[in-house]
């Protein structure tokens, strides 16, 4: 340790609060300075970072008053910690956890300007963020490039340094004119008037995205010869119209012309309702990796059309076509329990079981089949709890939301059923599918549902409305699909094998992925969206890289015979696979 963290008088260590001692300074401007810190009360010591606030005209109960209020904010995952505020006669310092990555500003200056993918990126990130302080009543009042900090390639940006955030004005408050503060050319009109308002703060996120499209200083971008913007003619890559719109609306001069919220901006950005992942924070594993099979289990007689994995990993559910569904120990292949009638008679499905569903208690399963029945198991006592019939006989399909609270299935009819599982009750149809819906998908937030027909359309509902938000219409019928909060998109294969993405930002984008010999017959993806696995009738499996900007097939392995299912365990690092070759199969990804 050198000297610098001593006083040059007596040389004793300096020490904040008794606790926090300054390395290095990291930025200055008109309403303090920022430092680089440690904190010693920790053990190890752990980075901080700590800014320094000029007083503001309202003094220091009002400064304090604010700064309390900013402890709130440190509960969402993209804003850093307050760890504690620190007054003096002279100053008050705010101290964060400290966020390792680069800038916006860095990450400009080393990779190069941002294309419109990027761009909407950012705004899909961020205004969320937005939205959550709004909501608190804070105006962050400094959004620049500086401000938002990028921890790795696939992890949601961080909004920093709230030194500047205040309560937003009331209506008498903004008759009167206020603090002038702000970074020249992020400003807004209004905020260089000290007039700020939560539209202030979309005014610099959008100036923002306008720098890392253009590499040029706001001042560049406006004319004041013609009094218009004109970033435009420093895109080197060309954007949808539609995209430029909603940035000219972002940093509109005029309030009345400007968006007045961050809801009202992803309205058009982001029209499926679907914003940027907040995925897993297990790092990323090399993408040079050889995926092989370390285990396969044998079901003689009993293909699997479907298999689920419990919550906490230890027990894997098969529903199968002779019938029954089916309890395996993960760890050692061997079956706990099957459900099943005995000679057409006792507890069990009449027919084919086609879909299984563990609650997320990990105490209760639901299986359903062709006999047009959904059963409910206890797995203490393995006993069924109840038995509902869907209106269409023979469901394809069952999907079951996060908060264990609401089953969605799907039938041959067309039919759609959302049911109250505390009630017990069907609650109401989606009925807009010609013939057989194939497969559904559910956001990780459950407000979303996704399906598939034999009337080749995709079609989006909002849950728990039941509202139908858009529907995109194939060559032939679609088989399987998912949904991906990373890209944002939904992800469908076709009976012709043919897997698709379809964006949901631009309803009119799509991309094909891959072409199979045979249909299209399994799509998962795991937790943290890093793997996405793609099952096709022709007995092939591929496993795609997915997070991150490079998305591309990384493997080929192969069944005996035409996958039925596909589920990724909770780590994503292992793939489990059903076929129906009559096995069930494990592949790891090693180096």
């Amino acid at each position: 340790m050198d000297d610098r963290d001593r006083c040059q008088a007596c040389s004793s260590r300096l020490l904040l609060g008794q606790r926090f001692r300054p390395v290095e300074e990291l930025g200055r401007g008109g309403f303090g300075r920022t430092f680089l810190a440690w904190d010693e009360a920790e053990r190890p010591p752990q980075k901080c970072v700590i800014k320094q606030i000029v007083r503001s005209r309202g003094g220091r109960e009002q400064d304090v008053a604010e700064a309390k209020r900013l402890a709130d904010l440190g509960q969402h995952p993209q804003i850093p910690t307050l760890i504690a505020i620190l007054e003096s006669t002279r100053d008050l310092c705010l101290v964060q956890s400290y966020v390792a990555g680069q800038n916006l500003e860095q990450l400009l200056q080393s990779d190069g300007r941002f294309n419109e993918a990027q761009g909407r990126s950012l705004l899909l990130a961020l205004l969320p963020v937005l939205q959550f302080i709004h909501g608190r009543g804070i105006i962050h009042r400094d959004i620049k490039p500086e401000n938002i900090v990028s921890p790795g390639a696939d992890q949601l940006p961080v909004l920093v340094d709230f030194g500047a955030a205040r309560t937003a004005p009331t209506a008498t408050e903004l008759e009167h004119t206020g603090t002038v503060i702000g970074s020249a050319g992020y400003a807004a009109p209004e905020q260089a008037l000290g007039k700020a308002v939560p539209a202030s703060d979309l005014y610099g996120l959008g100036i923002t995205c306008l720098h890392l499209l253009t590499g040029q200083h706001p001042f560049d971008l406006y004319s004041v010869a013609v009094d218009q913007w004109v970033w435009r003619d420093f895109v080197t890559e060309p954007l949808s119209q539609s995209f430029g719109n909603i940035l000219n609306r972002l940093v509109a001069r005029s309030l009345r012309s400007r968006y007045a919220s961050a809801d009202a901006v992803l309205t058009d950005l982001a029209p499926a309702g679907i914003l940027a992942a907040r995925v897993s924070k297990a790092p990323l594993v090399p993408t040079r990796m050889t995926w092989r099979c370390t285990q396969v289990w044998q079901t003689p007689g009993k293909t699997p059309n479907a298999i689920a994995l419990s919550p906490n990993g230890r027990a894997i559910a098969t529903a199968n076509r002779d019938r029954s569904a089916q309890l395996w120990e993960r760890q050692t292949g061997t079956v706990i329990h099957t459900f099943a009638q005995r000679l057409g008679w006792g507890q069990g499905h009449a027919d084919a079981v086609t879909a299984v569903a563990f609650h997320p208690d990990g105490q209760h399963l639901f299986t359903a089949g062709q006999d047009g029945t959904i059963q409910h198991w206890d797995l203490t006592t393995y006993q069924r709890l109840a038995i509902w019939r869907q209106p269409d006989w023979q469901i394809t399909a069952i999907a079951l939301t996060a908060d264990g609270k609401t089953l969605i299935t799907a039938g041959i009819g067309g039919r759609i059923s959302v049911w109250d599982l505390g009630a017990g009750k069907r609650q109401f149809d989606l009925v807009r599918h010609a013939g057989t819906v194939h497969d559904l998908a559910l956001s990780a937030d459950g407000s979303r549902l996704a399906s598939v027909g034999e009337d080749s359309t995709l079609r989006l509902w909002a849950l728990p409305s039941g509202q139908l938000l858009h529907t995109w219409t194939g060559a032939v019928a679609l088989q399987s699909v998912a949904i991906s909060a990373t890209a944002p998109a939904i992800i469908t294969g076709d009976r012709s094998g043919k897997f698709v993405a379809w964006s949901l930002t631009d309803f009119a984008e799509k991309t094909e992925l891959t072409q199979t010999q045979d249909a299209a017959s399994a799509i998962a993806l795991s937790s943290n969206e890093q793997w996405l696995a793609l099952g096709s009738r022709d007995r092939t499996l591929q496993i795609w890289q997915w997070r991150g900007s490079d998305r591309r097939c990384i493997a080929n392995l192969q069944h005996d015979w035409g996958i039925t299912d596909l589920v990724f365990t909770a780590d994503g690092n292992t793939l489990v696979s059903a076929a129906g070759d009559e096995t069930i199969r494990f592949w790891q990804g090693q180096l």
